[in-house]
C-alpha cells in the first residue's frame, strides 16, 4: 500500500491517494484545481476507482465532480451527509468556491467496509465537525478529514457542527486500541499516541 499526501485547494486541503500494488487507487477528498491529482495518478499508473469523503464541506468536495468525470469513479459518503452535501448554503460552497450541490453514489454507515482493489477501508462515523463526518481506517492508518488535527480538531460553529458531539468522537478515537497514523483534512500528518499525549481536545 501506498499513501500520497496533495496539498491542494486555497485552504490547503490534504488530498490522499491511497493505493494498491497493482496501481488500484482511492482518493480521499478533493478541492480546488485537480492537475496535481490528475498528474500523479497519470506519472504513476494508476487506476482511480472510489472517491471517499470524509464530510461534505466545500473545501473536500470542489473537484469531485471533474475528478469523477475524468475518472469515472463513484462517490462515497455518510448517509447522514446526505443533506449537507446537497445544499450550497449547508456546505459553504455558496460564500467560498460558488454553489455546489453534490450527491454520493454509494451512502456509507458505521461498520462498512469498502474494498478498493486489495486494500479494505473501514467507515468510522466521527459526527461533530459536520453531522456525517466519518474517519476511514486501513491497517494502522486513520484518515481523520476534520475531526482530529495534529495538536487540534475540527471547528463546530459551521452548519450541523456540534461541540459535544466531536468531543465524543475524539474520546473514541482516543480509546482505539493500538498506535496509528493519523492523516487529516488539512496540515501534517501525526500519530495517534502523540495526539493522546499533546493534544488538549482528546
Amino acid at each position: 500500500m501506498k499513501i500520497q499526501t496533495l496539498e491542494i485547494g486555497n485552504i490547503g486541503t490534504n488530498c490522499y491517494v491511497i493505493s494498491d500494488d497493482n496501481g488500484i487507487c482511492a482518493i480521499i477528498d478533493c478541492d480546488g484545481n485537480p492537475q496535481p491529482l490528475f498528474r500523479y495518478i497519470e506519472e504513476n499508473n494508476l487506476k482511480p476507482t472510489h472517491i471517499l469523503l470524509t464530510h461534505g464541506h466545500d473545501d473536500h468536495i470542489g473537484a469531485v465532480e471533474m475528478v469523477k468525470e475524468k475518472y469515472g469513479c463513484p462517490v462515497y459518503a455518510c448517509k447522514k451527509e446526505e443533506a449537507l452535501l446537497a445544499d450550497p448554503a449547508l456546505n459553504c460552497s455558496l460564500y467560498m468556491s460558488g454553489p455546489t450541490s453534490l450527491s454520493a453514489d454509494v451512502w456509507v454507515q458505521e461498520g462498512d467496509a469498502v474494498k478498493v482493489g486489495d486494500l479494505e477501508f473501514t467507515v468510522l462515523e466521527t459526527p461533530g465537525h459536520t453531522a456525517g463526518s466519518v474517519c476511514y481506517l486501513i491497517g494502522n492508518n486513520i484518515f481523520s478529514g476534520d475531526t482530529l488535527f495534529q495538536g487540534s480538531c475540527g471547528r463546530t460553529d459551521l452548519p450541523t457542527g456540534n461541540w459535544g458531539e466531536i468531543i465524543a468522537s475524539l474520546k473514541r478515537l482516543r480509546n482505539l486500541p493500538g498506535d496509528y497514523n493519523v492523516y487529516p483534512g488539512h496540515g501534517p500528518s501525526t500519530t495517534l499516541e502523540i495526539e493522546r499525549r499533546m493534544n488538549p481536545y482528546m
